[in-house]
C-alpha cells in the first residue's frame, strides 16, 4: 500500500472550480507506471490530465513530470504543468523572487521553461500570472468547407463564412483545425455531433478544433472558444493553453490584433471562463516568442492509498 498527495489544481482562473482542472501528485518516486494509471483512471475528480512529479533529470530544473489521461501517458499538457507549478510554489518547493522567477520542468519533450510573475503586497509575494514558452506553429489553409464543418458543429454555415477569416490548420506536434464564428451566443449554445467530427478530423488528419469568435463576453478578451478533441478522446477541454497561443499567432497573421499582450475566454459556463493569457513577440511582422499562462488556484486536496485491487481516499 502507498499514500499520497492528489491535489486538483484549476488553472486559467483565480476562483476554485472554474477554469481547466489538473490533478498533481508530487514525491510520485517509486511509483509503477500501472499505479499512475490507475489514479489517473479511478480518481472521479472530473480531471483529464494529471502530472506526476519525481527528481529532476537535468541540473536547474525544479521536477521531472509525467503526464496521464484516465487512457494513457501523453508527453506534456501545458496547463497541467502551470498548474504543478502553481502547487510546488503552495508547498514551498520553490523559492520565489520579486519580479520573474523561471522554473524549469523536465518532460518528454525536453525542458519546458515557465515564468513565474510576482509582486510583494503587504510583506509578502503574490503570484500574478504563470507563462509557459510555447513552440511556434506553422499554419496551412484547410481542405474542409464551411458547409461541411458547420454541419458537424451544427451551426449555419452563413456563421462561418460571414466573419471573413478563414478555416486553417495549425501544425507543431498535433494538428489543430481552427475555426471562426460570428456570434458568441452560436458558439456557447452549439452541440456538436462527436462522432461526426471524430470522422472528419481524421479524413483531414486533423486532432483537435479550436472554435473561436470575436464577439466576447469581457471587453477585456480578445476572444471566446470552445475546444473539441474526439480524436484524442477529450469531449471538450475547458481551457487549452497551446490552442489559445495558435489562436494569438492566428489573429495577428490577419491583422486582427498587434503582438503583445492578449485575454482569451475559453468554455461554456459563462459565470466561469477559462481566462488564458497570450504573449507575443514579432519582429518585422514574424512571430518570434510566445508564451501562454495565467493564474491557478487550489481547490481540493486529497489523501489516496493506492491499494492491491482499489484506489481509496483517505
Amino acid at each position: 500500500m502507498r499514500e499520497i498527495i492528489v491535489k486538483c489544481v484549476d488553472t486559467f482562473t483565480g476562483k476554485s472550480f472554474a477554469g481547466n482542472p489538473a490533478g498533481i501528485i508530487d514525491n510520485a518516486a517509486g511509483l509503477a507506471d500501472e499505479a499512475m494509471q490507475r489514479v489517473a483512471a479511478e480518481m472521479m475528480l472530473n480531471i483529464v490530465e494529471y502530472a506526476f512529479l519525481f527528481p529532476a533529470d537535468t541540473k536547474g530544473s525544479v521536477r521531472r513530470a509525467r503526464y496521464f489521461t484516465p487512457q494513457r501517458e501523453i508527453d506534456l499538457s501545458g496547463h497541467v504543468t502551470i498548474a504543478a507549478c502553481h502547487s510546488l510554489i503552495e508547498d514551498g518547493a520553490v523559492s520565489l523572487e520579486e519580479g520573474i522567477t523561471k522554473v524549469v520542468f523536465d518532460t518528454a519533450m525536453g525542458s519546458v521553461p515557465l515564468e513565474v510573475h510576482a509582486r510583494r503586497t503587504g510583506g509578502c509575494l503574490a503570484v500574478e500570472k504563470i507563462m509557459m514558452n510555447q513552440a511556434l506553429h506553422s499554419f496551412r489553409y484547410a481542405d474542409i468547407t464551411a458547409a461541411e464543418i458547420a454541419s458537424v458543429l451544427g451551426i449555419p454555415p452563413r456563421e462561418i463564412a460571414g466573419t471573413g477569416l478563414p478555416l486553417m490548420i495549425a501544425s507543431q506536434a498535433l494538428d489543430w483545425l481552427i475555426v471562426p464564428v460570428k456570434s458568441k451566443e452560436t458558439i456557447l449554445e452549439m452541440h456538436p455531433d462527436l462522432i461526426k467530427l471524430a470522422r472528419l478530423n481524421r479524413r483531414h488528419g486533423v486532432m483537435t478544433n479550436h472554435v473561436f469568435t470575436l464577439d466576447t463576453f469581457d471587453s477585456n478578451a480578445v476572444a471566446y472558444a470552445r475546444h473539441f478533441g474526439p480524436v484524442i478522446g477529450i469531449w471538450e477541454d475547458p481551457a487549452t493553453a497551446v490552442a489559445a497561443g495558435v489562436l494569438g499567432t492566428y489573429l495577428l497573421q490577419h491583422g486582427v490584433t498587434t503582438a503583445g499582450s492578449m485575454l482569451m475566454q475559453q468554455g461554456r459556463e459563462t459565470d466561469s471562463l477559462a481566462e488564458v493569457l497570450v504573449e507575443i513577440e514579432s519582429r518585422d511582422g514574424a512571430v518570434t516568442a510566445m508564451r501562454v499562462g495565467g493564474r491557478a488556484t487550489t481547490s481540493i486536496t486529497q489523501t489516496v492509498r493506492i491499494e492491491s485491487d482499489a484506489i481509496v481516499v483517505a
